[in-house]
């Protein structure tokens, strides 16, 4: 895998639908099968089940435990996004590089530097397709559920680690600045290298 496509790779997010797979969701009943349940009610069902969920945790678990369990969540999610490559070591990038690679792809105001910190954020979907302000690149938030709590924004902190920390080599430490499901215009996010 070339530098652009891991790059392009690597930045774009993975699906939480973990209640299947979304072809099979959409198939039609073949002959002989029974008719199931269709796409759209499986896409409610889930997205209602996930928001219940998220208000359980928030009424259920202190802020640090969901913190880490979301994190956690996006960091299993980065490497799965990953597919085969999960399982090669990529040589480190330098910063600028990584940087400059990010501003190549999504243009200026994806990542800057400055010093041991990078500003990044959300620009373009996982097609190359430039998003707007108000637009999540997780497939479950874009449209949906309403009233989704602000904790299901941790997973994009670990998925970002993730991401900087495989692409420089080592470890960083990220922090989410602004978030659509928190009141934001666009998920915008410190990592300290």
């Amino acid at each position: 895998m070339d530098r652009k496509d891991f790059l392009k790779k690597s930045i774009g997010m993975c699906s939480f639908l973990a209640l299947g797979p979304v072809a099979p969701c959409c198939a039609e009943a073949g002959e002989g099968k029974p008719p199931g349940t269709s796409c759209e009610k499986k896409q409610e069902f889930a997205q209602i089940w996930v928001k219940r969920m998220f208000d359980i945790l928030d009424a259920q678990l202190d802020d640090a435990t969901r913190r880490k369990l979301m994190e956690t969540m996006g960091e299993t999610c980065y490497r799965g996004s990953l597919g085969e490559a999960a399982r090669e070591t990529p040589k480190p990038l330098e910063t600028d590089a990584l940087v400059a690679g990010m501003r190549q792809y999504g243009g200026e105001e994806m990542a800057r530097r400055e010093g041991n910190t990078i500003y990044f954020q959300y620009i373009k979907n996982p097609d190359g397709l430039r998003v707007a302000d108000g637009f999540c690149l997780c497939p479950l938030v874009e449209s949906g559920p309403p009233g989704l709590s602000g904790t299901y924004c941790q997973c994009s902190v670990g998925y970002v680690r993730a991401m900087f920390s495989r692409l420089l080599g080592k470890p960083v430490e990220v922090e989410l600045t602004e978030s659509l499901k928190r009141g934001g215009k666009a998920c915008r996010f410190t990592i300290h290298v």
